[in-house]
Parts: C-alpha cells; structure tokens; sequence
C-alpha cells in the first residue's frame, strides 16, 4: 500500500472492494506489473486464463493498469470455474481471495477433495502448454491435477515449470509426482528463472517477435501478393490407404504447440507413415498450416545440406540472389528459418539416422543446429524428423514421439480392414501379434497377404515364419516364395533403383522381359500387396517406390552376382536420361538433374563397374565441385576407394585424376586425415618412378601447398620436375604450376612470376585498356606475384581481371579461385589503409569459402575480425556480395 493503510483488517468488506478499485493506491513488483502488460498486450496467447493460489488482487490491478480487462473468479471451496464467462482475462483463485471468501492456507485445507474444480482444471490444461511460475507445488487440487494428466498417455499437455535458483533442488516429492511426464517429455524445468528480470524481459522480446511474426502490420505496396510455395521440386510422402492406431501419437500432432516434432522407431513401426497421414489431414481440414514440404533423406549421409537448399529454393518465389551452394551451415539454417515465416508450412525430413550421434541421442552437425535454432524460433511452421533412434532434446518447443508396437486391440482392427479377419481366428491374430511384438509393418503384410492371396492363411504364415530361422522378417521369404515371376521381376528392378521413379521408367527397366500389359498387372498386384509404395501428387505422376525393409530384403536375397543384371538394366535407363539432358551439364544445372551423374557412379560402384564409376566422376566432376557438391563427389568416390582396390583400379583411364581430385575436395572439407589415407595408398600403387610418380609428387605438393606447408611443397614438387626433365618422359603430368605456387606463397615471388607469365607480354597484362585474352588464372597469379613485389597497382589491375573471369568460369575450382582473388584484393586494399574495402572483399571471400574449403574459411576469418576493428556498419550478405560484382564490373570505383 502507498498511502498508510496499514489495519486493512479493521476495514468493511465495502471499503476492502473500494481499495481494490483503486489501482494507484497498490505497489506493484516489477514481476506482476510485466505479468499485466504481458497478458493486456498479448491476450489471444496469455490472456484467457491465469490460475494463482494467492489471495491477493495484484495480479487484476496489474492488468488493469496496463490497461486491460480481466474477471476473478475466487473458489475456496469445490467448484468449476469454467461455468461462467466474461470480457478479458479469467483470474481464478483457487485456494480463496483476500475479502469476501475463506482463504486455504493450512495443509488440511489444502489437501481437501475438490473433485468439479480437478475436473475443470483437467478439461481445461489437457491439450494446453502451461507456464509454473514462483509455485512451489504443494500437495493441493493443481499439483493433484498435473498428476493426472501427464499420467495419461491420451492427453497432451505441455508443462514448463521455473525455478528461481540456478540449481534447483526439486523436492522428492514433487519429482515423484511428475516423474510420468518427465519420461513423455510432457514436463521440462527451467533453472534460474527470477520472475522480476524474466518476465519484464518477456514482454520487451515478444513485442519485437509479433512485429517479425505479424508482417501485415506494416505497410504493404499494393502489388503485394500473399506467398507461395511452388507444388514440384520436393519429395512426397507416402499415400496411406489404410490406418489404425497411432490415435494419441496423431492427436498429439494434431494438438501440440511444439515447434520440432521427433517420430522414432524400428523400421517399419510407421514413422513415416505417422507423418504422411498428419501431413494428408491437415490439407484436408482447415488449419493455420498452409503448405508442407517432405523430403527423403533415405537414412544415407551429404544429405541434408542438399535437402536443406532445395527447400530453401522451393520457397523462394523466385531464384534466390544468394548461390545457396556456398552459403555455410549457419547461413543455411537462418535463411530456412526465415523463409518459414510467412508460409505456415510443416517441413518433413524422414529417415535421417545417418545423423544421429548414438551415444547422447541427439543429432549432429547441420541438423543439430536446425532442430537448435528452429525450436527458439518465432516461426509460425513446423518441423518434423523421422528416425529409427530414440532421439530427443530438453526444449519446450521439441516433443519426441517413440513409436511403439500396435496393441492387440487395433492388430484386431487391422486385420477387418485388410479383409483378413473373415479367414482367420482370433486366436491366430493374438499369436501374430505375440510373434511380431505388435510390428506395424510385418502385421501389415500377414494381413493383406491373408485378405488378398487365395489360399493363403495366417495359420500357414505363422507356422513359416516358426520354421525359419530369421523370426518375423522371415515372413518376406514366405511372401517371396508366393509371387509370379513377373512380380519377382519388378521388384527386382525396383530394388536397385536409387530413387522413387515413374510407372514409365520403371517399365522401361525392364521392357525386354516384360511387356507393359504384364508390367501393369504385375505393379497393380505388389501395390495391393502393400510391397510397392505409391507417391501420389495431384497433376503429376504417380512416383513408386519400396519401403526400405522389402528394398534391403530384396538385395540381401540374391547375391551380387545374381544382382548384376538387374543393375545393368537400371545403369542403361540412366545412361538413357543422362543422353537426353548431358549438353546442359555444368555448374549451373538443378541438383535434382546434375545428382542422376552421381547416381549413375553409385550404381556402376556397386555392379563392380569400376571402370565405368571413375569415368563418370570425371565427366562430372566440374559440375558437382564447381557448382558447390564436393560432398556429393567425396560421398560418391568415397564408396568407390572403399570398394575397390587401388592396385586394381590404377589401370583404369582417368583413375589419377579421379584421385587427384578427391584428395583435394578432402583438402578443402578440412578431412586431412583422409586426404592422407588417400595419399598414401596411391603411392602403393606405384612400385617404381614411372610417369605416374610425377603425379604422385604433383599430388603430395599441391596438398601441402593447400595447408600452407611451402617448404614441403617445394621439395615435392620440385622433385617430380627434376624426374620429368631429367627423363624427358612423354606425359602430361607436371609439377611445374604447383611448384610456382608454393614458390610465390613461399617467399619467392619473382621466381614464380617468370613460370606464370610465360610467353605473355607483362607490359600489355597490366594495361587496364588491354583487350588480349588471358586465361584467368594466370591473370590472378601474376597478380599476386605482383602484389608481393611491392607493385600494388599493376597486381590491383591483373586481379581485377581475373575477378572478372572467374565469375562466368565452368571449372572445378570456380569456387576456390573466386574467393582467393576476393582475398587477394582485400589484402591490397588492407594495405591501401583502405579497412572498408578490405573487410567487403575479405567477408566475400569467406562466405564462398564456408562451405567449399572451411580450412581456409577459418583464415579469412581472422582477417574479417582484424578488418572490422573500428568499423560499426552492419551490411548482410547479399549487399556484400553485389557491392564486389559491381567493383568487378567496373561499375563502381570503391565497393
């Protein structure tokens, strides 16, 4: 009180009310004033209801001095409050008020039966996220509540309960009490939470989130159109045709605020299938939802990066003015996050094992940092990952959804809606279920099996899969041993296919052994079977695909050899489509086309075709690295160096410049160690100083030259010149450009500057109104060589040149030259004492080089920081990048 009212007791209940009428007369907590404005300014999020076992009013005078509605509803004894309704925000005193009712304050009041008011409170919370503030948790009706309902596996509530030291000690008996929602992730305690900094705090972060989240509160030009999102370029989802089960886990889909949602399970419990038919209701219902996005990440690693671009890309209205294939990891992130914001889409990414870490249960790398940053997010969207371990994290915003087997019960179920209970006793449905352990999928397949196949039991099926020694997923083997050939055939085809195809490629595969009458019966036969999975999307082709267990049962069923037909049948269609589309092979081409080139490696890898795989590399390596896809190429000869023997395949054409280039992506990923495994299992396959250890030299010194080691780079590679020019060997192997390199970067410029300037005219390179052809890189070096010499404004004119040529060049090592001319202009500016320009062309290089070389991102780096001592202005990354292309160009005479 502020004005001496210090016998509130002897007042009348009248003057009691009166003094609660006036505001001015009551001292507010910075707490409870925050709590006020939070619930006036933000009532359709926290003003419709707020319960509190205090007695006193502060919490109504709060809001009301924010300027607010609010109505108390006080109950000292049982009650339910949700039985009345008024403008505003619903206080509920649960343990009584300060005047006109009792007040709960000794344990046996608190402990007393309230079953209407439990009841309300339970109708109320079940599906909402509630916040405990500065509550202690007795033994009362709420605690008693909270008891219930996270006990129960069908309600979905979302707990998030504070606490004011940093390391709580939670009493035993709370712990106890909410030790089932701990384990289903419905309740999380947050340490260190002093309401008089955090809820003021609050009210100043979520004024800044509405204005990002609600972007029609600015004005809009006229032109403006709501966004889209363009209907091709992602995966699709599973079509699901029969479902059963999965009620709660759907329910909690259906109810929750999180913002990542974490499916997990052994294959075939479902995951994907739980997210398809979440996806297909909420396009069929109304929902805040607009849009989704799957993508298939097909439990193989260098995939989500790629799926993260192509999403990117798919919600851009347009072609995105930042080359997304350069962007790092954390650039990525932020810029997805930012593109989910005015879309209201769910994104799916499904089967993503490769990157769980599976001793701490949580994911790594990129998608560690996605689930991380997504989840903190204001995003109105949605993310939900699929996977087979248990994956799950301490956040409010992320739930996991562990899925277990089918409950007798809904086995019963599925078994009456395949059409299999009419046959089959109940008897040997709880058998199936006991042998399976509930496993949706195998379920699944005794039952159409039984609804589908004249003459098949689950009697029989059950007594097979007894007999066989591999448990429930010997079932296939029975499954198998019932199918036509022709059926056989399909699947067969299917199973080496690295991607969901067409009906029309998937009957080309195999046209010279089944006519498309019989291929169409035979597709028509699996799909009914539930063997082959139809990807349906409107105005567009059905896409067919096998779930991963029939793919892997498939392959593990014949041996390699038995395979090799089937692959090349495969092999020849894709070399089919690589005809059709190989004259627009180059860094510029769609990920979704240039990936056919590395599928097509996969493939020849894996029929023993090593021949083949390394030709294929080579005709794509300008693409994939060029245009930003080492890992896709490390991904690829990766497998082909695991596979086969390097002795073997050194015979082979291009086997030494697939080598060369694979060491070097190693280099540039920062993957030394493999990069040195690789190294030295080259030099293996030379017994002797032929030609090819002059590659091997070439090779050894332009890897040390990439890790700044000059002198180990010169002694390699002055060694392979001296065998070149002492035996005069025809071969195009060479030293002789590395060796400049590592000479120049070494501490002789002027050395190297003769080797890169050649026959050229150094006089007519330096003249800025020269209109002689130069290659790019040799304008670049003699720049640098120049630069080092003390010459900056001839190096300055070369460089700029080059800079000029770089951004139209096709070669592998687009990226990597782009960003050394960027550096080296920055580092004549630096010495201009020009810090502006220097940090420009210094922040240019280093975005590029995140994700083509993080090794030599990390050094430009230090040069950043150094460049942005003293300078305070904040330019994001697309301006940066166009203020160097207009320098480049010539448009601007200082970026």
């Amino acid at each position: 009180m502020k004005s001496g009212h210090t016998s509130v007791a002897a007042l009348s209940e009248e003057q009691l009310a009166q003094l609660e009428a006036s505001t001015s007369e009551w001292s507010l907590s910075p707490g409870v004033r925050a709590l006020g404005e939070l619930i006036k300014q933000n009532g359709k999020t926290f003003g419709k209801l707020l319960l509190t076992s205090n007695f006193d009013p502060l919490v109504e005078i709060a809001i009301r001095v924010a300027g607010g509605q609010c109505w108390r509803t006080s109950l000292h004894t049982d009650g339910d409050f949700s039985q009345s309704a008024a403008d505003g925000c619903q206080v509920v005193h649960i343990h009584g008020f300060w005047h006109g009712s009792d007040t709960l304050h000794t344990g046996n009041q608190l402990v007393q039966t309230r079953p209407f008011l439990k009841n309300s409170l339970l109708d109320y919370i079940k599906d909402r996220t509630v916040v405990v503030l500065a509550y202690g948790g007795w033994s009362d009706v709420f605690t008693s509540s909270l008891i219930d309902l996270v006990s129960d596996s069908s309600r979905y509530p979302e707990i998030l309960w504070a606490f004011f030291d940093e390391k709580p000690s939670v009493p035993v008996d709370l712990h106890d009490t909410l030790i089932a929602g701990l384990n289903r992730n419905r309740v999380t305690f947050y340490s260190g939470i002093n309401c008089h900094t955090f809820l003021p705090d609050l009210v100043s972060r979520w004024a800044l989130v509405e204005a990002v989240s609600h972007p029609e509160t600015v004005p809009k030009k006229s032109a403006e159109v709501p966004p889209r999102i363009k209907k091709a370029d992602s995966d699709r989802p599973p079509s699901v045709d029969v479902w059963v089960g999965r009620e709660a886990e759907l329910r909690t889909l259906e109810t929750t605020q999180a913002k990542v949602i974490l499916i997990s399970g052994i294959g075939g419990q479902g995951k994907s299938t739980l997210a398809a038919n979440y996806i297909s209701q909420i396009n069929q219902d109304e929902s805040h939802f607009t849009y989704s996005d799957w993508r298939d990440c097909r439990e193989e690693g260098d995939r989500i990066r790629t799926q993260l671009i192509a999403a990117i890309e798919r919600t851009s209205e347009s072609n995105t003015s930042i080359d997304l294939t350069t962007s790092s990891d954390a650039d990525l992130v932020e810029l997805f996050i930012e593109r989910t914001f005015a879309l209201h889409c769910i994104f799916v990414l499904d089967n993503v094992d490769h990157y769980v870490d599976l001793e701490n249960l949580v994911f790594t790398g990129l998608l560690h940092r996605l689930v991380e940053r997504f989840s903190q997010s204001p995003t109105p969207s949605r993310l939900v990952i699929t996977c087979r371990p248990n994956v799950s994290y301490d956040f409010s915003a992320v739930i996991a959804l562990p899925l277990e087997g089918l409950s007798l019960d809904e086995t019963e179920v599925l078994f009456q809606k395949r059409g299999a209970d009419k046959t089959t006793s109940p008897e040997d449905i709880r058998s199936a279920h006991e042998l399976t352990n509930g496993h949706a999928f195998w379920l699944d397949m005794m039952a159409v099996q039984v609804g589908k196949s004249a003459g098949i039991t689950l009697k029989k099926m059950l007594e097979d899969v007894r007999r066989g020694r591999d448990g429930p997923t010997g079932l296939l083997s029975s499954i198998w041993s019932t199918l036509p050939d022709r059926e056989k055939r399909v699947l067969r085809a299917m199973a080496e296919t690295l991607r969901p195809e067409t009906q029309e490629t998937i009957s080309q595969l195999i046209s010279s052994s089944l006519n498309f009458k019989n291929f169409t019966r035979a597709i028509k036969s699996l799909i009914s079977l539930n063997l082959v999975i139809v990807k349906a999307e409107r105005n567009s082709p059905d896409l067919y695909d096998l779930h991963p267990l029939v793919r892997q049962f498939v392959r593990l069923h014949f041996a390699h050899t038995e395979r090799q037909g089937f692959i090349s049948l495969v092999l020849l269609q894709y070399n089919n489509i690589i005809k059709n589309i190989g004259s627009l092979l180059g860094v510029h081409l769609p990920f979704t086309m240039l990936e056919r080139w590395s599928q097509k490696a996969e493939l020849e890898i894996e029929a023993g075709l090593f021949k083949d795989a390394i030709a294929t590399l080579h005709d794509a390596d300008d693409a994939l690295i060029g245009g930003g896809h080492s890992e896709e190429y490390v991904r690829v000869a990766r497998r082909l160096f695991e596979r086969a023997d390097l002795i073997h395949l050194s015979g082979y054409p291009h086997f030494d410049s697939v080598c060369s280039t694979f060491v070097s992506c190693l280099d540039n990923l920062d993957e030394r160690d493999d990069a040195d495994d690789v190294l030295q299992r080259y030099g293996a396959t030379i017994s002797s100083k032929t030609a090819r250890y002059i590659n091997y030299s070439e090779m050894r010194a332009f890897s040390a030259w990439k890790r700044n080691n000059y002198k180990d780079a010169i002694k390699y590679a002055q060694e392979g010149q001296d065998l070149k020019a002492a035996t005069d060997v025809d071969t195009h192997f060479d030293c002789a450009h590395t060796l400049a390199l590592a000479q120049r970067d070494g501490g002789s410029p002027e050395d190297a500057l003769k080797y890169f300037i050649a026959d050229a005219d150094l006089t007519d390179m330096v003249d800025p109104n020269s209109e002689t052809s130069y290659g790019s890189a040799q304008l670049g070096n003699v720049g640098r060589c120049l630069q080092m010499m003390g010459r900056p404004s001839e190096a300055l004119i070369c460089l700029r040149k080059s800079a000029a040529l770089l951004e139209n060049d096709n070669s592998l090592y687009r990226l990597t030259n782009q960003a050394y001319a960027r550096e080296w202009i920055g580092d004549l500016f630096s010495d201009a004492n020009e810090p502006d320009a220097a940090l420009i062309f210094y922040s240019d290089a280093e975005l590029i080089l995140k994700r083509c070389a993080p090794g030599r991102a990390k050094t430009l780096a230090e040069k950043v920081r150094s460049a942005q001592i003293g300078h305070e202005t904040t330019i994001d990354r697309s301006e940066i990048s166009r203020r160097v292309r207009r320098w480049i160009e010539g448009s601007a005479v200082l970026p």
